[in-house]
């Protein structure tokens, strides 16, 4: 202890702050390698599984590469192109389509999930500014700082290329652009994680996201001539969009992006005293960012806690000197004293309270909303214009139903995200898994039902009503995916646990394989749905389909019962793997 006493602390030197960050580089190469590395598989099956999920990881890496790649080369052959054809005004384009896809990248891709927490090092002598650049330094090679910077590397060539005396200038201003994006990204998911340790915060932010993501679809099919069919229309709306533009062009030419840009016009139009008055505040905008962030992360380093767990309860009252509680569940409240309600509907107690916690779990987790919520709005968007065109007939309804789905479906393959360290009670009380798969699974089918109603009435709504004939076969077929979609995501759920942390942004509610199981599942679904309708259209009797789907719907419910009787027998042997995915901080 004795570097803790305030005469060491003085003589903290700068190798003893290299070899600090010395020790979060080799922290972070471990944490990456021992996510590539696999433990040795104990069966055939486990290793057939490595090998595809080793091939899947490839290609989601592989695809990434060619997502980042294009963007890349673009933003390198857009600054070669406007600089070589004297089209220097319009080099806001380029620096804000960089801006927004830094952004993108950060909303689409999230970070991988750090069995080690940056903040323990708060623990060690460590001093606020040493721990502040900890931070920055910890999170520097996430996706989007390497996408980003990349992009502005490709263009600053591009620029260099098509006129090399730019390059200086060209450099210096693309560098600091690069580390204003940085601090700006680092502020907001900091701030972002702050507001979002509440759940009302969370629900108004999710509901602003929902709406926002909503609004851009809307104009996106609206607007969009692509997406018309008639080419007037959009025309027509053209001086709108116009008119817009030439209200938020002045703001967005004093913001960095376009700030940039003037300077580098500016510095190759011979006007220096602009150039630098630009990168001034372009400089001013990087140090704003950095201590707005840096306000945040001293509150942090102070030992501010964000969990809503931490926070104080409600004391309880006294009433004539006894305590009493000020909340009492609903159940013990109204059932009279010996008397212990058993059964609801053929589901014993255990079911009926995890159904009552995975309501709340519904209620809670606003992700889970949006992905109910979406899909209805894209169908109402869409359906009107698949009508309209008559190509589709009468399986609106079906390819409605099979699009929907998806969002419900995946969140079952990780069932257990939401109990995070709660798992542990279920291996020390006399709880069967089976009960609690039963009563997520049940919380899916409901899920399904409703949304199989709302577009049966929205499809009703802007269209027509489908023939009998196609809706009954939709709903056998929608049994079917079902059961086999709660079947494979029960297995997943335990082999594949990913812990739900609703404080943060950017978290995915299931493994990328698991989503990519998922969609094939859905896929093969689809495709069998297909191929006994062609066989029906072949024969000439469409009522064929109904009983067909109903007989797969009875293979597959058998195959979840089967599935879910062992899952007792599947969670006990996995019980360490579950204790360190999901009871980590």
């Amino acid at each position: 202890m004795a570097g803790l006493t305030p005469t060491s602390a003085q003589s903290w030197t700068a190798a003893q702050s290299r070899a600090q960050f010395a020790a979060l580089a080799r922290l972070r190469w471990c944490i990456f390698r021992n996510t590539i590395r696999r433990t040795k598989p104990a069966t055939p099956g486990a290793q057939v599984l490595l090998v595809v999920q080793i091939a899947f990881s490839v290609l989601v890496y592989a695809i990434i590469g060619i997502f980042a790649l294009g963007p890349i080369a673009a933003a390198g052959f857009g600054g070669y192109f406007l600089v070589a054809s004297g089209r220097l005004a319009m080099l806001p384009v380029l620096t804000w389509a960089i801006f927004a896809l830094w952004q993108l990248v950060v909303l689409n891709i999230s970070p991988p999930g750090l069995s080690f927490d940056i903040n323990t090092i708060i623990r060690f002598p460590l001093s606020f500014p040493r721990y502040l650049a900890a931070r920055l330094f910890f999170g520097i090679l996430s996706t989007s700082n390497v996408v980003g910077t990349l992009a502005l590397i490709a263009a600053d060539i591009g620029i260099a290329i098509a006129k090399p005396s730019l390059l200086p200038w060209s450099s210096l201003l693309l560098a600091t652009f690069a580390l204003t994006n940085i601090f700006f990204t680092r502020m907001v998911l900091a701030w972002v994680d702050r507001w979002l340790s509440t759940r009302r915060a969370r629900e108004i932010f999710t509901a602003f996201i929902l709406f926002a993501s909503l609004g851009f679809q809307y104009l996106n099919v609206t607007f969009n001539p692509g997406m018309q069919g008639r080419h007037h229309h959009s025309s027509a709306r053209l001086p709108i969009l116009l008119k817009i533009f030439h209200h938020v062009q002045p703001i967005a030419a004093v913001l960095p992006p376009g700030l940039t840009a003037a300077s580098i016009v500016s510095s190759d139009r011979g006007r220096p005293a602009a150039a630098i008055a630009s990168l001034f505040a372009l400089t001013a905008f990087a140090g704003l960012f950095l201590c707005v962030y840096a306000w945040r992360m001293q509150r942090e380093f102070r030992g501010e806690n964000l969990s809503e767990v931490s926070r104080p309860t409600p004391s309880p009252s006294v009433r004539n000197g006894a305590v009493t509680s000020t909340r009492m569940p609903h159940s013990a409240a109204t059932l009279p004293e010996g008397r212990v309600q058993t059964s609801i509907f053929g589901l014993n107690s255990t079911i009926i309270a995890c159904l009552e916690k995975e309501f709340i779990y519904l209620r809670r987790n606003t992700n889970q909303l949006f992905g109910f919520v979406a899909p209805l709005f894209m169908v109402f968007l869409f359906a009107t214009r698949m009508s309209a065109n008559g190509r589709f007939g009468d399986f609106v309804f079906p390819a409605a139903v099979a699009y929907s789905i998806l969002g419900v479906s995946v969140l079952s393959y990780n069932s257990l995200g939401m109990d995070g360290t709660g798992v542990q009670l279920y291996f020390l009380s006399p709880t069967r898994l089976r009960d609690v798969f039963l009563a997520k699974n049940i919380t899916a089918f409901l899920l399904t039902l409703a949304e199989l109603v709302l577009i049966f009435v929205v499809i009703t709504f802007v269209t027509h009503p489908p023939p009998f004939v196609i809706a009954a076969a939709t709903i056998c077929w929608l049994l079917f995916a079902t059961f086999i979609n709660c079947a494979v995501g029960n297995l997943r759920s335990i082999s594949a646990p990913k812990k739900i942390d609703l404080s943060k942004i950017s978290r995915r509610q299931a493994s990328q394989f698991s989503v990519f199981i998922a969609l094939g599942i859905l896929a093969a679904s689809v495709g069998i749905g297909f191929g006994i309708f062609l066989l029906a259209r072949y024969l000439d009797g469409p009522w064929i389909m109904v009983p067909v789907f109903l007989a797969l719907a009875l293979v597959s419910f058998m195959f979840y019962l089967q599935v879910l009787n062992r899952l007792d027998i599947i969670a006990l042997r996995r019980r360490e793997h579950l204790a360190e995915e999901l009871w980590k901080a």
